[in-house]
């Protein structure tokens, strides 16, 4: 099994796609044309908080991963949240209102329990245990997968385990898209669950492992996406890119999002109920967001939101720069900065 140990997500993309590049094999299969590792891969992320992407090559939205990672702790399944963020959800619902396969639901009222609350009881009770697991795979999405559901989890196990009192999180997929999966929403989804299940014990969060059975990228993004390849800015890697971002000159190390964890799923149902009142009609005027107790949801994910609004639904793109200048988190700031401004330049260029 290859093991990628990375910094961040940012340098694991880069170490992957160079990888893939020289011994992945192409294969056809039902989607596609795909080049593909010829075993498993294991990512080891040493600081799971560096998760946001800064590649204008790669083009990550920053505002569709956090926002969905938020409904994914919801545990929430309607297909309408997330395709208000990005358009594509939509090709994976089987019935035009629920994603068959979404983890959050699955993490918190598919199996008739939640799963996360019992995570953390048990690792609270039980630091030593090897036992803290939470599915996502259930028997029946093979028959459903035979029946050609546009929608089976992908990723299908996390295991927790408390090591020298910090967090360590494992994550077993089946089937990994190393572009838009593995190094884009799932270094984001799952490491935000990571930090989640850390605050609720109390403890600080340690390594994040992922391991793709199926470590793959599709033929046209992957012609893309490798240009990232090599020294980019006058040498330096592009891959460093927390490096600089701290005042100081040092990587930025982000700040907690759940610092009060009494608070955490409050704060988290507060910004989905809030963000949902604008999808029905254009809000011009919005009313104010609620009062959160952890500072991340007004200081970051409410700016995030507002500047998202103003520049993919009002057109306003002066506006929409301007408030993601006030978001707090550095690293959410500048994807955020870059995305809008080339959002920008794709809507001025068809008004030509």
């Amino acid at each position: 099994m290859l093991t990628i140990l990375a910094r961040n997500v940012t340098e694991a993309l880069h170490i992957g796609l160079g990888h893939l590049k020289s011994y992945g094999e192409w294969y056809e299969t039902r989607t596609g044309k795909v080049l593909e590792y010829p075993g498993p891969v294991m990512t080891q992320y040493r600081y799971p908080r560096e998760r946001v992407l800064f590649s204008g090559i790669r083009d990550a939205n920053p505002f569709f991963h956090l926002f969905e990672a938020f409904w994914m702790l919801g545990g929430q399944e309607d297909v309408d949240y997330v395709r208000f963020f990005n358009k594509r959800m939509m090709d994976y619902s089987d019935d035009g209102w629920r994603l068959n396969g979404a983890y959050g639901y699955r993490w918190r009222r598919y199996f008739h329990t939640d799963q996360l609350d019992q995570v953390v009881s048990h690792l609270i009770d039980n630091p030593a245990s090897r036992r803290a697991v939470v599915s996502m795979w259930d028997p029946e999405d093979l028959a459903r997968a035979e029946a050609d559901y546009s929608d089976v989890p992908c990723n299908t196990h996390i295991y927790f385990k408390r090591k020298h009192d910090k967090l360590n999180m494992t994550v077993l997929c089946r089937s990994n898209d190393v572009i838009w999966g593995v190094y884009g929403a799932n270094a984001v989804h799952f490491s935000i669950l990571q930090e989640y299940i850390a605050s609720q014990i109390g403890i600080e969060i340690g390594d994040y492992y992922h391991v793709s059975d199926s470590y793959h990228a599709y033929e046209e993004p992957f012609n893309k996406v490798s240009a990232i390849l090599g020294p980019q800015n006058g040498g330096q890697l592009w891959y460093d890119s927390y490096l600089g971002l701290s005042p100081d000159g040092m990587h930025y190390t982000p700040a907690p999002i759940f610092e009060d964890r009494n608070q955490a799923d409050t704060d988290i149902e507060k910004f989905l109920g809030y963000t949902r009142t604008f999808m029905e009609s254009k809000i011009r005027f919005p009313p104010p967001p609620p009062e959160y107790a952890n500072k991340f949801f007004i200081k970051t994910a409410h700016k995030m939101f507002s500047a998202w609004y103003s520049g993919q639904i009002l057109r306003e793109y002066k506006d929409a720069l301007s408030t993601a200048k006030e978001i707090e988190a550095l690293d959410w700031r500048k994807a955020s900065i870059e995305w809008l401004e080339r959002r920008k330049a794709k809507w001025e260029s068809k008004k030509l």
